[in-house]
Formats: C-alpha cells, sequence, structure tokens
C-alpha cells in the first residue's frame, strides 16, 4: 500500500467521523440542515471510496468522469443548501438550475478536451468560489457569538484555495498525498467549527427563548407563577404583576411563602383549603375567590393551574395563572341586577294596576267615613289608614317605575339645564336637612335624553345623599367631560355605604333606613340602563361619591 492510498484512507476516517457525528446530531434533534450536511458528506466521502481510492478508471472514461464531477456539484450543492437552512434563510432554487447548467457543460467539455486539467478546471474552480463564498457567509454572520463561526468560515476557505491545486495534481503528483493529508485536517476542522456553530447557536437560540419567555411573563397583565411543594414549600417564580394585582411586590412574596395564603379573604379560607387537600383533582376546575389586597381592597381572582411530577410520579409543583375577574364579577352583578330588575317591572306591570284599584275603593270609603258624624271619634284612625294607603300607593308608582316596556322620549337635551333647573328645589330640600349644596357645572356637550327621567335620577341621588347626612354636611353636584363621556357626579360627606350592602346596591328593596322602599336606587340604575349610561360608586368613611357616565352621541 503507498504513499497516497495511507493518505487516502486517513482523510476518509476522518470523513467517516464527521458523518458519524452529524448522523447522530440528526437523529438526536432532526433537524433538516443536519440531515443535509449528512448527505453532502456521504456523498464527499463515497467520491473519496470509488473515484479517488481507484476503484474505478474514471479518468480515462468520459461517463466516469462526468458522474465525478457531478458528485462534486451535488456535494457542493447540499453545503450550500445547508447553510441557508442553518442561517434560516430562503433557499434560492437559481442554484440548482446553475447545478444542472454547470453539469450539462462540465460535460460537454469531457468531449471537447482531451487533458485532464481541462475537463477538471471548471467543476473544481467554480466549487472551491463557492467553498469561499459559503467561508465568508459563516465569517460575516453576526448573528452568531464565539469562534466557531471563524474556525469553520476559514475551514473553508482554506480547502477551497487548497483545491484550485487539484486539476493540476490529480494526475499523478508528490504533492498529491500531503493534499489529500492537508484535506482531511482541514474537512475535521470543518466538522469541528460547524459542530461548535450548532452548539452556539442552539445556545443563543435557548437564550433569545428564555429571553422572549421571560418578556411575556414579566409583561404578561396576568399572574404567572410557579409554587413548589416538595421537599419544602416555596414560591419559585411569580411574575411582576403581582405588585398591580395584591400591591406586593415579587421580592416580598419569595421573602414570605405564606404571604399568599394571607390575602385570601377570610370568608374564602374554606373553600381554598379544600382546594389544597383535594390536589391534584381539584385543580381540574379554576379555582374562584377573592383576595385582600394591600390597600384592604377587594380583588376576585380566577386561578387556572397544570401539576408538575417528579421522577418518582410524585407532585412536587405547581405551575398556573391567576386572573383578575373583578369587573367579570361585576358585569355578572350588573347583569343579575338587571335581570331581577326586569322581573320586578314585569311584574309591577302586570300587577300594580290590580292592586292600585281596590286600594282606590277604600280610599274612598274611608273619605266617606270620614265626613259622616258617627266616625268622627275615629277621625284619627281614618287619617292614618288614609296616610298608609298614599304611602303604599307611592310605593307602587316608584314600582312602576321599574317596568322596562315603560315609554321613555328621547331628546336632545341639555343636562346642565335640567340640573340648574331642579336646583332650587334640590337647594330647599338640602336647607331643611343642614346640608351646604355646591353646585360645580362645566360646559359639557348636549345628549339625547328623556328629561323626566333624569329629574328623577338626579332627585333620587340627591336625596340619598342628603338622607347620608343626619347631621348636615357638604353636597357636592359636578358635571364633567372625562373620556369622551359626560359624567355627573354627586358627592355628600357621610359616614359611606358599608361592605355588605355596597355588593348589593340597586338590588330592589334592599335599603339602610328604617322608611325607606329600597325602590329609588334600583330606579337610578334602570334609568341609566335605559340611557345607556353607567353609575359607578366610590365610598369611604369619609362620603360616597355617585358617577354616572353618559356616552356622546347616545
Amino acid at each position: 500500500m503507498d504513499i497516497i492510498h495511507l493518505s487516502l484512507i486517513g482523510s476518509s476516517i476522518g470523513t467517516i467521523s464527521i458523518v458519524l457525528v452529524f448522523i447522530y446530531l440528526y437523529l438526536l434533534y432532526r433537524e433538516r440542515y443536519m440531515g443535509i450536511w449528512v448527505i453532502s458528506w456521504l456523498i464527499l466521502f463515497s467520491r473519496y471510496i470509488i473515484f479517488d481510492a481507484g476503484l474505478l478508471q474514471w479518468k480515462q472514461s468520459t461517463l466516469y468522469l462526468t458522474a465525478y464531477q457531478v458528485l462534486i456539484f451535488i456535494s457542493v450543492l447540499l453545503f450550500v443548501w445547508g447553510t441557508y437552512s442553518f442561517m434560516n434563510k430562503p433557499f434560492n432554487k437559481w442554484w440548482i438550475y446553475g447545478t444542472v447548467m454547470l453539469s450539462i457543460i462540465s460535460a460537454g467539455l469531457n468531449v471537447f478536451f482531451s487533458s485532464l486539467v481541462y475537463k477538471l478546471l471548471l467543476p473544481i474552480y467554480i466549487c472551491c468560489l463557492i467553498g469561499i463564498w459559503v467561508g465568508l457567509i459563516y465569517i460575516r454572520n453576526l448573528q452568531l457569538q464565539g469562534i466557531g463561526r471563524y474556525i469553520t468560515g476559514y475551514a473553508y476557505i482554506l480547502w477551497s484555495l487548497i483545491n484550485l491545486t487539484a486539476p493540476f495534481i490529480m494526475n499523478g503528483s508528490n504533492y498529491l498525498p500531503l493534499a489529500y493529508t492537508i484535506g482531511g485536517v482541514i474537512r475535521l476542522f470543518i466538522a469541528t467549527g460547524t459542530l461548535m456553530v450548532y452548539l452556539e447557536k442552539t445556545r443563543a437560540d435557548l437564550i433569545n427563548k428564555e429571553t422572549q419567555y421571560r418578556l411575556l411573563a414579566e409583561n404578561a397583565i396576568d399572574v404567572i407563577y410557579s409554587y413548589q411543594l416538595q421537599p419544602k414549600k416555596r414560591i419559585e417564580y411569580i411574575s411582576p404583576s403581582a405588585l398591580m394585582f395584591t400591591g406586593y411586590t415579587s421580592e416580598e412574596f419569595y421573602a414570605n411563602n405564606n404571604l399568599i395564603f394571607d390575602l385570601i379573604h377570610p370568608d374564602e379560607h374554606s373553600q381554598f383549603n379544600d382546594f389544597i387537600y383535594n390536589l391534584p383533582y381539584s385543580i381540574e376546575l379554576p379555582l374562584t375567590l377573592r383576595l385582600v389586597r394591600k390597600d384592604k381592597t377587594i380583588l376576585w381572582i380566577e386561578q387556572k393551574c397544570v401539576p408538575i411530577y417528579d421522577k418518582s410520579g410524585q407532585l412536587s409543583a405547581l405551575q398556573g395563572i391567576i386572573r383578575d375577574i373583578t369587573l367579570r364579577k361585576k358585569l355578572e352583578q350588573m347583569s343579575s341586577l338587571f335581570d331581577r330588575m326586569n322581573m320586578v317591572g314585569s311584574m309591577a306591570a302586570t300587577v300594580a294596576h290590580e292592586i292600585r284599584n281596590p286600594m282606590t275603593t277604600v280610599r274612598g270609603y274611608l273619605q266617606v267615613m270620614d265626613r259622616k258624624h258617627e266616625y268622627q271619634k275615629d277621625k284619627e284612625k281614618i287619617k292614618l289608614m288614609i296616610e298608609e294607603i298614599d304611602r303604599a300607593n307611592a310605593i307602587i308608582r316608584e314600582y312602576l317605575s321599574l317596568s322596562r316596556e315603560k315609554l321613555v322620549i328621547f331628546k336632545q337635551c341639555s343636562l346642565n339645564t335640567i340640573i340648574e333647573a331642579l336646583f332650587p328645589l334640590i337647594q330647599a330640600d338640602a336647607t331643611a336637612s343642614k346640608v351646604s349644596v355646591n353646585l360645580n357645572i362645566s360646559a359639557v356637550p348636549e345628549l339625547l335624553l328623556d328629561e323626566n327621567e333624569i329629574r328623577q335620577l338626579l332627585l333620587n341621588l340627591v336625596r340619598n345623599s342628603i338622607e347620608a347626612m343626619p347631621a348636615g354636611g357638604n353636597l357636592d353636584i359636578h358635571t364633567f367631560l372625562e373620556d369622551h363621556k359626560v359624567v355627573l357626579s354627586i358627592s355628600d360627606q357621610g359616614t359611606g355605604i358599608p361592605a355588605h350592602i355596597l355588593d348589593k346596591l340597586g338590588t330592589p328593596f334592599i335599603t339602610t333606613k328604617d322608611t325607606g322602599t329600597g325602590l329609588g336606587l334600583p330606579i337610578c340604575y334602570q334609568i341609566a340602563h335605559r340611557h345607556n349610561a353607567t353609575i359607578k360608586i366610590n365610598t369611604s368613611h369619609e362620603g360616597t361619591t355617585f358617577f354616572v357616565y353618559f356616552n356622546l352621541g347616545n
């Protein structure tokens, strides 16, 4: 065995090692470019075995020489395709068309030229130029970090420059064994550099994905968390949105593992304990409960999570999302409120008239009896019965106001004009209760309103505010424009609305007054609903403010 074959075997062993490494990586990660590179190296290896090792006398055969040239073109084309795929760049189909054209031209040159040098010059030099171009792509790719791209790029360039001598030494030369040896070493550098580039790219991709997921978690509106159950219970991760939810920072949760349990509303402890006791079966349904924020406000949340198990199959952690559903709960309450009001309205429209007719008859007979001499001794009793019947009629009138079938006549009105027209009446009622009224109206656009209903809305809210200040105080009536909405606000200096009443506010017959009917606010909500307006309440021990938001162009 001569030195040429020994150097060729050494070069082939290096190529086989490269192929085995790339096959292993492809089977492990199933990356397409890795499979393309495997095929290109296998084609290159087959060329060494079949042609360079001397199994075929290809140098004297036009057919074998053409096959040799085509294998060169295909292997280089696959190197280019794999490189494009690895760099996440689209592969241009003109490379395929060019390879076909060059193969045809090379086959033609094999017929016209007799010298092996001229026959190999075009395919080898074209492939060397492509190899240099591939090397420059690796070197100039700024997205890749580390030295792997430099090793691979310069190895491709050096390999291509050395192959420029191939047509001149292929037919026998003292430099041929050295060329095979150097080529084999350079191919090892190419394979090693490619592996380094692959590992560096994989690491960079993992860092980018981690950054993306972290940005997603840290900028999410919902709270994302991971809670470790084994071996020690602790919060592994909680997103910064916890501050917006609870008023506590992520660091405070990490420092105090029991903080999340301390935030749970006292009325929800039994439900939460059932959830913990029945893990992991309890996570099949979302957990809905209330939290008490740092500022003592109530927050409704919905929690969904997935179980994480260790190698032994034990539940080791929970990972999930906590969502603020306070607005949804309020909408559900409003929807329920409107349903109840509609039901009450339907009942009112059905039975109110039937109730009022016999009461009118009773009142008429009481008036007749009041004028008769023999009933004069019962005059006070008769007067009391008439007053009670009138009070019942007043309640029925308010009851009828809840009817959804009520005819509403909208017209373009000025809210400020309605308030100013009612102001003397409001001021008279307030003065009688030692309340000072402050009117602060801003220029606001006209709205489509039912003037009578808005009067009733305003009087009901004002009288509620006056009655909330039995010892006197200040009543502020304010109109202004906010976020393309006209806002009417009525503020008092009362003691505020109790929490157990606030959740049920607007429900018919719910009242804190000894003589109240509990229909005033439901009527206000119904009027607002018919005007496509919303009512919001801000209450504390220092007073209560009702905000009525009217949409422009209503």
